[in-house]
């Protein structure tokens, strides 16, 4: 029993040590990393849609140029809606 205790006892200090070290983190780069994908993301999806369909109707900028364009509007968009959810 007296093992167990000491276990639990060493659980519980370890547990309180890792709490007081993610509390001291940085909340600005957590932000800034999801803005950043909240941007990157849907005009990287949008490009490589726009190419897959360019390949496959032997097209050349058309459909890339579309996606592309959209990913772009997407992108800002969710910049927008992650704005607005932080005010």
């Amino acid at each position: 029993m007296n093992k167990l205790s000491e276990l639990k006892e060493k659980v519980k200090n370890f547990e309180k040590k890792n709490n007081q070290k993610n509390n001291n983190k940085n909340p600005g780069i957590q932000i800034g990393l999801k803005l950043s994908l909240d941007l990157i993301s849907p005009i990287i999806v949008g490009v490589c849609i726009g190419l897959g369909i360019d390949k496959f109707f032997f097209t050349k900028p058309i459909f890339f140029l579309i996606f592309l364009l959209l990913g772009i509007i997407a992108g800002f968009f969710n910049i927008y809606k992650s704005m607005e959810k932080l005010k």
